[in-house]
């Protein structure tokens, strides 16, 4: 026997099934099957030649397919520690966008998400995350690029969540604006969300909101951290419906155009003014 595995013949068989699973392992699924084929059409023949030889044909292919089986296995293994690697380099990818938001605001906890699908139904461009309950994702939570607030988690399930962007008139986020310090609400419009704005309204008759100016959440209202970046002035406009000035914003990043995002699911302040005031509505 100890012959035999000496022999040129087995050491060139056995050398063969090893490169071959090797191969394997960086290959897709398809070229799995095509070298799965493969090694099937190699080892038999050689199995019999080497079989042959020794003059005890069944235990040697025994032998050899109990080989194959145990590389096969190790074979499977190696796949699932390269499906987790690649798993655990998207996520930190992911999270490596976020680095200055996380770096600037060290007391957010972020969770990496990626836009599941878009809802077709809403005029207001809402669409659907792969994150829910099982990581701490809950109603509320607010949803961020690295360039800014995108909107906020209207329902949540175990493992997606639904998200409503401030490009919806059901968004109603405690806005200021950095420069002129002017107060008011970012909210939605039917007007202007195909065009990828929002609008800053509840400006008082006397502001001095321009074009070029930037505007952050305030927090006060516990819903939302305080400074999120929200957008940028382009218009100030006159609602002669309700008698009052409001200023188109368009954010800096193109929410209509959306796939990796983040999720706030901690910070310092959150739900503060809420518990205060027993509401838990925005």
């Amino acid at each position: 026997m100890k012959d035999f595995l000496k022999s040129n013949s087995v050491k060139f068989f056995l050398s063969t099934v090893f490169i071959v699973v090797l191969l394997s392992v960086f290959t897709s699924s398809i070229e799995s099957n095509l070298l799965s084929s493969t090694v099937n059409s190699v080892t038999y023949p050689l199995s019999k030649v080497t079989a042959a030889a020794t003059g005890d044909e069944d235990m040697t292919y025994a032998e050899l397919l109990a080989e194959y089986e145990a590389l096969k296995e190790e074979n499977a293994q190696l796949r699932t520690q390269l499906v987790d690697y690649y798993d655990t380099l998207t996520e930190n990818t992911r999270l490596w966008k976020f680095y200055d938001l996380k770096k600037e605001h060290p007391e957010y906890t972020l969770v990496p998400s990626v836009v599941l699908r878009k809802d077709s139904n809403d005029e207001f461009y809402s669409f659907t995350l792969d994150k829910g309950t099982t990581s701490d994702i809950a109603v509320g939570d607010p949803v961020v690029s690295e360039n800014g607030l995108i909107g906020w988690v209207n329902e949540v399930d175990l493992t997606t969540c639904k998200v409503v962007t401030i490009l919806s008139p059901q968004t109603s986020v405690g806005a200021i604006d950095s420069k002129s310090q002017d107060t008011g609400i970012i909210t939605g419009s039917a007007l202007y969300c195909d065009e990828n704005l929002t609008t800053f309204t509840k400006l008082s008759a006397e502001h001095k909101v321009k074009a070029g100016d930037i505007i952050t959440s305030t927090g006060i209202s516990g819903l939302y951290p305080k400074g999120l970046i929200i957008g940028e002035v382009t218009d100030i406009c006159y609602d002669t419906y309700n008698t009052s000035y409001y200023a188109v914003v368009k954010p800096y990043v193109d929410i209509r155009e959306l796939k990796d995002l983040a999720i706030i699911t901690d910070y310092t302040g959150q739900g503060e003014v809420l518990i205060k005031n027993g509401t838990g509505t925005q």
